[in-house]
C-alpha cells in the first residue's frame, strides 16, 4: 500500500480556498499540518489561508498562529522566496515591520535576481501600511520622516543606487 501523501487533501483545501470557503479550508489545513508535520506546503497554505480569512473575511485567526505557520514552512524549506515574501507581507499587515524587513532581506539573499522587486515591494507596502495605520501623525513631515527614510532606503537598494548618487540626480 502506498504511503499517504497530502497532495489530494491539499488540493481539496486549495479548492475550498478558491471557492471562498476559508473556514472549510482552514479546518482542513489545520488537520493537514498535524497529519503531515514535515510538509512545508501544508504549513505555508495554512498560514496563507489564515491570513486571507482574517484579512478579507474577518475570521478570528490568531496572528501568532499565522506567523508560526509561516515560520514552520520556512524552517522546513528555507529556499522558497515566496514563503519569505508572503510572510513579510503578512508581517507588514499586522505592523510587525522589523520582522517583515528581515523576511524581505532573507528572500533577496536566496534569489538575488529578485532583489529589486522584493525591496521595492517592501518599501511601498511598508510605507502604505504606515500611512494607513498612523494617518493622523503622517500629516506632520517630521513624524513621517523615519518611515519615509526607511522606504527610500529600500527603493534605492532596489535600483542599486546610493544616497549620494540619488541626491546628485535630484
Amino acid at each position: 500500500m502506498a504511503e499517504a501523501t497530502p497532495d489530494k487533501k491539499l488540493a481539496n483545501a486549495m479548492k475550498a480556498m478558491d471557492e471562498g470557503d476559508f473556514k472549510k479550508a482552514y479546518t482542513a489545513l489545520k488537520k493537514l499540518v498535524v497529519d503531515f508535520p514535515d510538509n512545508p506546503d501544508c504549513w505555508y497554505y495554512k498560514a496563507e489561508c489564515g491570513n486571507y480569512a482574517s484579512g478579507m473575511f474577518g475570521a478570528k485567526v490568531d496572528v501568532q498562529e499565522i506567523m508560526d505557520a509561516y515560520k514552520k514552512a520556512i524552517e522546513l524549506d528555507g529556499d522558497r522566496v515566496d514563503y519569505y515574501q508572503s510572510y513579510g507581507l503578512f508581517c507588514i499587515s499586522v505592523n510587525k515591520y522589523e520582522e517583515a524587513e528581515k523576511a524581505y532581506r532573507e528572500a533577496a539573499e536566496i534569489d538575488e535576481s529578485m532583489t529589486a522587486s522584493l525591496y521595492s515591494e517592501f518599501a511601498i507596502e511598508y510605507y502604505n501600511n504606515v500611512m494607513a495605520t498612523y494617518a493622523e501623525i503622517m500629516e506632520d513631515p517630521k513624524a513621517r520622516a523615519p518611515y519615509g527614510k526607511k522606504a527610500l532606503e529600500y527603493l534605492l537598494k532596489a535600483i542599486d543606487m546610493d544616497v549620494e548618487e540619488a541626491k546628485s540626480l535630484l
